[in-house]
This record gives structure tokens, C-alpha cells and sequence, in this order.
């Protein structure tokens, strides 16, 4: 059996350095509304136009353009947006930083061979795993713009297995959103789990939701010495 993990939410905690990249591209615009009500509205945006991006409606730089427009100005010029992009992405990236439970978790992990599957481009999301430390524990690393396809679809997920030289059956994907992660490696034939960090309660089966990484090993155990539940 092989463990996949998304990155974003799940190992990197997005959040958090989603915040202070906003507040920090607030303080850049000299916007006056107030940090809850722009960060609230970059959030929308975001999901709105990286829905559209998972739909193959957008290009991953198309859907950071759009998602500027909305928050910032409608006519900004695709330069424009690149250039609050850049800036917006270099705030990100050095506010990024694992979750507590990440190292721990992966340690306990080292005796099944473990991968990732991440939308977005291999040079930002391998950059945050290297520069957070855990490069290292990972096989194979696939993700969206490289291969031209991204989750939900079961395309990617099916790449990651050949990638890991195991059957889908045989791999376990764990990523924090239960749609486009969790269910998503179902319908491609993986065990799916959804983490879901803000539960604050272990799930009566950890096969199917945790709250935190080192849950994962017993669910890994169940997986292993028993049936599988139903989705």
C-alpha cells in the first residue's frame, strides 16, 4: 500500500499564510476596507475563479488574473495582475509553514512509500515541501500543470498510481477537501480520506475522515487487516 497527500490545507497550512500574503497585498493597494471584509472577499474570489480552473475553463495564471480583477480592479491589464501576483505569491510562500502534526505523522509513515498529488505548478508547491523539510519523504510528485489535468478528475489520481507502480486499490490519498480530494480518490478507485482539521473529533472510522495526521496510521492499519467501507 502507497500514502498520497495533497499539499495545500493538508501539509502546508494554506490558511494561514493566505492570510498574512492578503494582508499583506491590502496594505500594498492602501485599501481601506477593513482586514476581515478584503480577506473575506479574496476568498470568494479565489474559490470562484479556482472552480473555474478545475473545470478547465481557466489556465492556473488565467485564474490568478481573474481573481485579481474581482478583488482589485476590473480592467487591471494581464501585466498588471502578474505583477500583484508575483508579489502576492512571494508573500505566500515565505508565510508558509507545516502543521504541527505534519513531521510527526511522516516519521511514523516511513515504512510505506508516499507521494503527492497537488494542483498547481511543481516549481511553488516542490518549493514548499523542500523548503519545509519534507521533500525527502515523497516518491513521486504529480501535479496539474505538468500533467494537464486536475482534481477531481480521475485522471491525475491514476497517474500518481502508475507513477507509484501500485493499482489504485493499493494507494490511500489523503487531502483536506472532502470533495475534490477525499471523493474524488474514491471514484478513481483509492481509498479516500478527507482531513478534516476543523472536526475536533476523531470520526467513528478513520478510513474515511480524520482530524489530524496521526490518526493516519491506524486508519492505514484498519485498511490493511480489514474490509473497506462503503463510500
Amino acid at each position: 500500500m502507497v500514502v498520497l497527500f495533497d499539499i495545500d490545507g493538508t501539509l502546508i497550512d494554506h490558511n494561514q499564510a493566505e492570510a498574512i500574503a492578503v494582508a499583506a497585498l491590502r496594505r500594498r493597494l492602501a485599501s481601506a476596507e477593513s482586514g476581515d471584509t478584503f480577506l473575506n472577499r479574496w476568498r470568494t474570489a479565489f474559490e470562484r475563479h479556482y472552480i473555474r480552473y478545475l473545470s478547465g475553463e481557466l489556465s492556473i495564471q488565467e485564474q490568478r488574473r481573474e481573481r485579481f480583477r474581482e478583488v482589485v480592479e476590473p480592467t487591471l491589464s494581464d501585466a498588471a495582475a502578474d505583477e500583484l501576483s508575483a508579489a502576492y505569491i512571494d508573500e505566500y510562500l515565505l508565510a508558509c509553514s507545516l502543521y504541527p502534526d505534519v513531521e510527526p505523522a511522516l516519521a511514523r509513515l516511513t515504512a510505506y512509500r508516499m507521494g503527492i498529488i497537488s494542483n498547481g505548478e511543481r516549481s511553488q508547491q516542490h518549493g514548499k515541501l523542500a523548503r519545509a523539510g519534507i521533500a525527502h519523504y515523497f516518491d513521486a510528485l504529480i501535479f496539474s500543470a505538468e500533467c494537464g489535468v486536475a482534481k477531481p478528475a480521475p485522471d491525475i489520481f491514476q497517474l500518481a498510481c502508475v507513477a507509484m507502480g501500485v493499482q489504485p486499490s493499493e494507494a490511500v490519498y489523503v487531502g483536506d477537501r472532502q470533495d475534490v480530494d477525499a471523493e474524488a480518490a474514491r471514484r478513481a478507485g483509492l481509498r479516500g480520506i478527507w482531513l478534516d482539521r476543523s472536526a475536533g473529533t476523531h470520526s467513528e472510522d478513520p478510513r474515511t475522515s480524520i482530524d489530524s495526521l496521526l490518526t493516519l496510521p491506524i486508519a492505514l492499519a484498519l485498511f490493511e487487516g480489514a474490509p473497506e467501507p462503503s463510500a
